[in-house]
């Protein structure tokens, strides 16, 4: 039998389209994003152990042994002046030291050769006294020359810098041969292993701030590990500002003197906002739009006000409330819109 003379089957291939059902128009229910105000400032990264060593004295740096950069070891020489009077009177005191020592020593036989020989009856007693007093004041004078050499020495150890701790040379000033002036540092050291962000907050936003909700500090988009926080309790009358110190975990590398960001939690009240999928968005000619689906299903196009996007949302400015439903997929929406009652 021929498939034409049965014209059922025509028809069953003109139903067939109207037979099919369009995919659900899937919807979400606007509801606000529950976020804390935060309170943002930059702050200056620091080493927790700096020093910028320095010679009391004037002379000339006949040695330079740092460079930037470098790591050295606590008690490394770093430095030195010239200092050639304080070393010839260290070297001096050291000899005075070695002759008073040597008199003394002479003082304390003649007095126990003359103890001797008061035991036997051979010389007064005024004379081991004598003696005695003899030894007295040699002991003193030797003592006052030990005192005048350690004096002289730690003068001549003036000419000396040496590293306090272990750390990163950060800056040499002057050249080997050059004049070293009282005070001037010579040498910048810190330690790289122990590092903080100081941040001056105006009194104002400091009173605002939770201090037991955590801080989050960021240094070229990476987000550092704090430790202990240091909240100074007092105001600087000059500039009505209070210092924040963030000491940053064990490990943290970032550079000293940059800038890094920092977000404290305020003690403001959240807010609400609302937002919306990239793909429930429809960019007309002049306006963005989103399909707000009523209860019965059906969706209508409805004029918004979007913010700038935020990865794959747009938050909402306005034109939209906490409750509304819209559709997830503009396209498919406008299609269903735009189709007969009875596609749908």
């Amino acid at each position: 039998m021929s498939m034409f003379r049965h014209p059922l089957f025509f028809a069953g291939l003109l139903a067939a389209p109207a037979c099919l059902q369009a995919a659900p128009l899937a919807t979400i229910q606007l509801g606000g994003s529950i976020s804390a105000q935060q309170y943002s400032i930059q702050g200056v990264i620091q080493s927790q152990r700096s020093a910028q060593l320095s010679v009391p004295v004037a002379g000339r740096l006949t040695t330079l042994a740092a460079q930037a950069g470098q790591q050295v070891k606590t008690g490394q020489l770093l430095a030195q002046v010239d200092g050639e009077a304080a070393q010839q009177n260290a070297a001096a005191s050291q000899a005075q030291i070695a002759a008073a020592n040597a008199q003394l020593e002479q003082a304390r036989r003649e007095y126990q050769r003359t103890q001797a020989l008061a035991a036997k009856q051979y010389l007064s007693a005024a004379a081991l006294e004598r003696a005695q007093a003899q030894l007295k004041t040699t002991q003193a004078q030797v003592q006052a020359q030990i005192a005048a050499a350690r004096a002289a020495g730690a003068q001549a150890g003036l000419y000396r810098l040496t590293a306090p701790f272990a750390g990163t040379i950060a800056r040499v000033n002057g050249d080997q041969g050059a004049l070293a002036m009282p005070g001037q540092p010579i040498v910048e050291l810190y330690d790289p292993n122990a590092l903080r962000v100081e941040l001056l907050l105006p009194a104002s936003a400091y009173a605002d701030i939770r201090q037991d909700a955590p801080v989050s500090v960021s240094w070229r988009g990476q987000t550092l590990k704090v430790g202990r926080i240091e909240w100074f309790p007092a105001t600087d009358a000059g500039s009505q500002t209070r210092t924040v110190r963030i000491n940053l975990a064990a490990g943290s590398q970032p550079a000293v003197g940059e800038m890094a960001s920092a977000s404290f939690v305020t003690r403001g009240q959240a807010d609400s906002r609302l937002s919306v999928p990239a793909a429930a968005v429809s960019h007309q000619r002049e306006f963005d739009a989103v399909y707000v689906v009523d209860a019965a299903g059906k969706p209508g196009l409805r004029y918004v006000r979007l913010g700038t996007p935020q990865g794959n949302t747009y938050p909402v400015l306005s034109g939209l409330k906490a409750g509304d439903r819209i559709a997830a997929n503009a396209e498919q929406a406008a299609a269903l819109a735009t189709s007969p009652a009875g596609a749908r």
